[in-house]
């Protein structure tokens, strides 16, 4: 169940995801939206993006890996594209090819490279054009 995210899903957050410095979700940005799955009130995704008036920056997207390949992925950004907006963008490490490949499938096209984005390492700014 795709549901609004909220603070009490913090402390599950903080423990199982990794590769994203969770405190992110604690600020107080008026243009932030977080989203978390939940199966049996285990969060087992999150989708967090910034709606910038007549645009989107998908700033994360987290599946757990046991439920990696079920359709939630697809599910969360069936929820951004239902903002109506221009554009959404993202950067992804060059070296993630599944991200890649979903990302394609949803229309997104690499934009650009950009060099060190990650420090250690390339990432690609994708788009997708939504008018």
């Amino acid at each position: 169940m795709l549901t609004s995210y909220n603070s009490s899903y913090f402390n599950s957050l903080k423990k199982i995801v990794k590769d994203f410095n969770v405190d992110y979700l604690k600020q107080d940005n008026p243009f932030l939206k977080n989203y978390v799955f939940l199966d049996s009130n285990n969060v087992i995704g999150l989708i967090s993006y910034s709606l910038i008036y007549d645009r989107i920056e998908l700033e994360y997207i987290w599946v757990k890996e046991e439920y990696r390949k079920s359709g939630i992925a697809s599910q969360m950004m069936d929820l951004m594209f239902k903002e109506n907006v221009k554009n959404i963008t993202l950067e992804v490490r060059k070296s993630n090819v599944g991200a890649i490949c979903l990302y394609k499938k949803y229309g997104f096209v690499i934009a650009s490279l950009r060099h060190n984005y990650y420090g250690d390492e390339d990432a690609y700014l994708m788009i997708r054009e939504m008018m």
